[in-house]
């Protein structure tokens, strides 16, 4: 059932990080179900205790908590994460990914939720999928338009699905030129025939933080100058690398110290306003 699902997600979530997507999935188990409600202490579950917590890791795409029951002393794990990554752990979902696509459609992203079957700790099947809408912020559209204006091109490197890459693209008034991540380190082609894909693309999906770091190189190679946004701890080398890191708002302090540039609000209109300054100097020194 739904309650299945939001118990399980609350579970597997990490207490007290400020990931939104955490946020977003403890806020809806907290406000929906009624075990959570009335609980004396707002770190525990009533009737399970969980024992051991992996948290979220951007190259493994999940997090995965061990959990008692009180009750029956059983004990179990869940996992959270990128649907890709939990439909592979089930072994495997037609309807699954069917759904997954045909949210990604509508530009909803999901996160799948498995959990262990009794008596197995290695073996998952799936409870269910959460949907999460994560639009681009207001100002972006605006803010790659005038990014282009001033000749800079734009290229958008997430972690999503390729779908929802596209439809994101879309809405930013982007190309969706947008290829997987697998094309940055495809042992078949040339250094030269990557750099090539990397220049055409508006995109890239499904990328891990290495990949961040290798589109810089490659564009670099190129003689072209390379700015790069980035905020957490596994940005640091790709910002760290580019001509000019740029860590956005809420970044982690690794990517504060690598970057050239810290943004203190949100949004990247800010990005613009440099262009346009230095430009400015630039002009009055010449």
């Amino acid at each position: 059932t739904k309650n299945d699902i939001l118990l399980l997600s609350y579970l597997s979530a990490e207490p007290g990080a400020n990931d939104p997507i955490e946020s977003a999935v403890r806020f809806a188990a907290e406000t929906d179900l009624e075990i959570l409600k009335s609980r004396p202490n707002k770190h525990e579950v009533p009737g399970y205790k969980v024992t051991g917590f992996v948290p979220f890791n951007p190259n493994t795409k999940m997090s995965n908590a061990t959990v008692v029951i009180n009750e029956t002393n059983e004990v179990f794990r869940v996992a959270k994460g990128a649907p890709q990554v939990i439909i592979k752990l089930v072994g495997g979902n037609d309807d699954a990914v069917h759904a997954v696509n045909t949210l990604a459609g509508r530009g909803l992203r999901a996160l799948g939720v498995a959990r262990t079957i009794p008596g197995d700790l290695e073996t998952y099947e799936l409870v269910g999928m959460i949907t999460l809408l994560d639009p681009p912020r207001p100002d972006s559209a605006e803010t790659i338009r005038r990014c282009n204006g001033y000749g800079v091109e734009v290229k958008m490197i997430t972690g999503d699905q390729l779908i929802i890459a596209k439809e994101v693209a879309h809405r930013l008034g982007m190309s969706r030129v947008i290829l997987d991540a697998g094309h940055l380190v495809d042992p078949d082609k040339s250094d030269e025939e990557i750099t090539q894909h990397c220049e055409r693309a508006d995109g890239f999906a499904q990328v891990i933080p290495e990949h961040k770091y290798r589109v810089v190189e490659l564009l670099q190679k190129r003689g072209l100058l390379v700015g790069m946004t980035g905020d957490g701890v596994n940005d640091a080398p790709a910002l760290k690398k580019a001509n000019v890191g740029i860590a956005v708002h809420g970044c982690t302090d690794a990517a504060r110290s690598a970057a050239d540039i810290v943004l203190l609000a949100p949004g990247l209109s800010t990005i613009v306003d440099g262009i346009t300054t230095s430009r400015a100097i630039f002009q009055r020194m010449r």
